[in-house]
């Protein structure tokens, strides 16, 4: 009884011990998830901002280019068409800018921006925001003049030549930012997945020091036991064979001569009564008197 009690105290332990492992291992699990998820939207977001970002500069130019062509354009009828173009790059520059600055869902972008891309918006030497709205308003001014002021010597164009290349260098330095960010929110999530790997493989060590490996020892001393007690139960049956072969018992018919008294064996021979039972069982014999042969015998002398 007490070794069964033994054996179901050791099951109950290894069973809770089994359970608390896989109740860390889903915690584990949970919490990296949920961090990972977590920083994988942020990657997502910041890979938003920096496309945006990079749009930024192709549209900066782009302005450049559809200003100059509006201007230049000797042709009366292609004016209507860059116009268009130049109103169009014109309104995805302002809207791109809004969110990058105040953020945008329906761009991915995120209304908090770290403090140092904060600074190239807002502080000098860079003062982007403001660079990009006087371009912008540089750029409709164009856009919206009459025939009669579209030259290459119109101020507005003159303006938005001489700031794109000023422009064009902020916004690679935010596009510079950007990307530095991500690399950095990319290692992160590379170490938080490094920590996630090594608190797993803790937790599997734990498992096989506490659990797995008193399992296998119980085990093993469990097949040892067994295997002592079979090698018990073959001795012992063995032991009882040999006992078995050496007892001899008498059985049957036995011819004795009712005269002598002698017994036939299976031979033939007439034994003496006491030589054939000592031959086929353990008895020996005493001799001694019965009563009445001491009285004869007695008599006799």
């Amino acid at each position: 009884m007490a070794g069964v009690s033994m054996e179901k105290n050791f099951a109950k332990s290894m069973t809770g011990r089994y359970l608390f492992a896989l109740d860390i291992l889903a915690l584990v699990a949970i919490v990296s998830d949920y961090a990972l998820q977590k920083k994988i939207t942020a990657e997502l977001k910041r890979g938003a901002v920096i496309n945006i970002s990079g749009q930024q500069r192709m549209l900066s130019q782009r302005i450049a280019f559809c200003s100059m062509r509006l201007a230049d354009s000797r042709l009366s009828g292609e004016r209507p068409a860059w116009r268009r173009e130049l109103a169009d790059a014109i309104a995805l520059m302002e809207s791109s800018l809004a969110g990058l600055v105040n953020g945008d869902s329906t761009l991915n972008l995120s209304a908090q921006s770290s403090p140092e891309a904060q600074a190239i918006y807002f502080l000098p030497p860079h003062l982007l925001h403001e660079k990009v709205q006087k371009y912008l308003a540089a750029s409709k001014s164009l856009c919206q003049a009459p025939e009669s002021d579209l030259a290459l010597d119109n101020p507005h164009l003159q303006y938005i030549s001489s700031a794109a290349a000023q422009l064009l260098a902020s916004l690679d330095e935010l596009v510079k930012l950007y990307l530095k960010e991500s690399e950095a929110g990319i290692a992160r999530v590379q170490r938080l997945e490094r920590t996630v790997m090594v608190i797993t493989i803790f937790v599997l060590l734990m498992m096989a020091l506490f659990i797995f490996r008193p399992m296998v020892g119980r085990i093993e001393a469990y097949f040892v036991e067994r295997r002592q007690a079979e090698e018990e139960r073959e001795k012992l049956i063995t032991e009882l064979r040999q006992a078995l072969a050496n007892v001899k018992t008498l059985s049957g018919l036995i011819p004795i001569c009712a005269y002598c008294k002698k017994i036939r064996d299976d031979r033939g021979y007439w034994n003496i009564l006491e030589d054939y039972i000592a031959r086929h069982s353990e008895a020996d014999f005493t001799h001694s008197f019965c009563p009445e042969c001491k009285k004869k015998f007695d008599d006799e002398e």
